[in-house]
């Protein structure tokens, strides 16, 4: 990029530059990064697309374009990413938080609902694997009378969670764990909800995924490099002596995951799955409900 070029110029050199490198939505990530490199929002930029720009700015932007041209993914750049209506931090250590994510935060809320006006019922919470905390942290915010407890086997992962709880005025709302599963939490009835976004990648799939999930989202969160079920096989067995008699256990599901997931349910031990499409129709979420 030249010198003293405007705005306007700059983000359509970025975008071309960012098409060629095939990364999707490129003129989106370009106004993102010019953003976060002036530090401003987007509507700035709209709003001055005549100014111009000083060489610091230039070089600092040129950078972060380049790292999106190599793949790494727009939210690990900016350190950022919203999921709920919150805006969450988002590192190398943790998933980025997706929408279809919020299926589960929807259904908890759904579920809860009929017993809003139960002032003296606390419904309690472990987000299994919880990553960024976006689950927790939402569900948290959502729920005020709800006790909350935040779990993953990564410390790297429970770090940025607690920022993010502190983040929004709720790191008193919730305990986080450091745990495998549900190793570290005791062998009785003590759940109402037992949520989680298990890695469910199988280590076959590993290859076709879009690189900027490949090769930058943290492995232990995509995989469980075997056939991608072995969590469902774990939480299926484990989750209900956890939970209370009519306790929910709700995880997201991979693409095309849904008759493998289902067909690892035993009804003698839990009820008749549900399960939730996201808006593309795409079967995402597993219900499951401990008989009354």
């Amino acid at each position: 990029m030249s010198e003293a070029l405007t705005i306007a110029e700059t983000l359509r050199r970025a975008a071309e530059k960012l098409r060629a490198a095939s990364v999707p939505d490129p003129q989106l990530a370009a106004q993102s990064l010019l953003a976060a490199a002036l530090g401003c929002d987007r509507t700035y930029l709209i709003i001055n697309l005549q100014q111009r720009l000083s060489d610091p700015i230039l070089a600092k932007y040129e950078g972060l374009i380049a790292r999106r041209a190599a793949g790494e993914p727009l939210q690990y750049i900016v350190g950022h990413q919203e999921f709920f209506g919150l805006d969450f931090e988002v590192t190398p250590e943790v998933l980025i938080p997706r929408p279809e994510t919020e299926l589960i935060v929807e259904e908890v809320l759904h579920l809860v609902q009929p017993a809003a006006g139960n002032h003296k019922w606390r419904p309690l919470i472990v987000d299994i694997g919880t990553g960024s905390g976006c689950l927790a942290i939402t569900l948290a915010r959502e729920l005020n009378n709800a006790v909350v407890i935040a779990s993953d086997i990564s410390l790297a992962a429970l770090a940025v969670a607690r920022r993010n709880a502190a983040r929004h005025n709720l790191a008193n709302r919730i305990r986080f764990v450091a745990a495998d599963l549900l190793e570290a939490f005791r062998n009785e009835p003590f759940a109402d909800f037992i949520i989680s976004n298990p890695p469910y990648v199988a280590a076959r799939d590993l290859a076709s995924l879009q690189r900027e999930v490949r090769d930058w989202e943290p492995r232990i969160a995509l995989t469980d490099a075997a056939d991608g079920l072995s969590f469902y096989r774990r939480l299926f067995k484990e989750a209900p002596a956890r939970l209370r008699a009519g306790g929910f256990l709700i995880c997201e599901m991979g693409y095309a995951q849904a008759e493998e997931i289902t067909a690892l349910v035993d009804r003698s031990i839990w009820s008749e799955p549900r399960i939730l499409a996201d808006w593309q129709a795409i079967p995402r979420t597993i219900v499951l409900q401990r008989p009354l």
